[in-house]
């Protein structure tokens, strides 16, 4: 029991490359409060995700892959702007640059 109740709790943990989600720094960055928080964290996994798939499916065509992931980058800004509006995506982008 208690090495399920570890484990239920260990799944909620995000793994080490999810932990290269932005989600918590630009959570501290820009304010946010806890629901458009979730919503930036379930966009940035489902992101982590596929292109996880992306990088698997296109192991051997670098070019495919690199344009694939291009896309799949324009769809998150799209959707991230969508979330945080485009005052929060400036300043979300001038943070990424000063770092």
């Amino acid at each position: 029991l208690v090495w399920f109740g570890s484990a239920a709790s260990h799944a909620r943990k995000p793994s080490s490359k999810e932990k290269d989600i932005s989600h918590d720094e630009m959570s501290m960055v820009l304010s946010l409060d806890e629901e458009t928080s979730e919503k930036i964290y379930h966009i940035q996994l489902k992101r982590f995700i596929d292109a996880q798939r992306i990088r698997t499916t296109y192991n051997t065509d670098k070019p495919m892959m690199r344009a694939e992931l291009k896309k799949l980058q324009n769809r998150l800004w799209g959707k991230l702007n969508a979330v945080l509006g485009e005052d929060k995506m400036k300043s979300w982008s001038a943070h990424k640059k000063s770092i």
